[in-house]
């Protein structure tokens, strides 16, 4: 799995959660949610997947077996994965799936 695949399949999961009805205490006794916990939320997971598109690895122009190493699309002088979705990462690093190679 690659640190794109984990980062985006954690914020698919932060999507599913904040949409479950045992999210918010209103929302589980059948209320409206008065509170801005889910927009904010999902709001985030939004900002989340546009940084890992913008940061996502490109060896650009290379062949097939090029010795040289992927770089960051957005940074452009950083190896890849960046500093920037290490850094995004993090506060999934007790996830099983988390790859201790990825830690800033």
């Amino acid at each position: 799995m690659t640190l794109t695949e984990f980062l985006l399949a954690r914020i698919a999961e932060d999507e599913e959660w904040v949409r479950h009805p045992d999210w918010c205490r209103a929302v589980a006794d059948d209320q409206a949610c008065d509170c801005d916990g889910p927009a904010r939320v999902l709001a985030e997971c939004e900002a989340k997947r546009r940084i890992v598109e913008r940061h996502g690895g490109t060896n650009w122009g290379a062949a097939p077996g090029d010795p040289y190493p992927m770089m960051c699309d957005e940074c452009q002088d950083a190896l890849w994965p960046c500093p920037t979705l290490r850094l995004l990462a993090l506060p999934y690093a007790d996830h099983p799936d988390y790859d201790e190679e990825w830690r800033p």
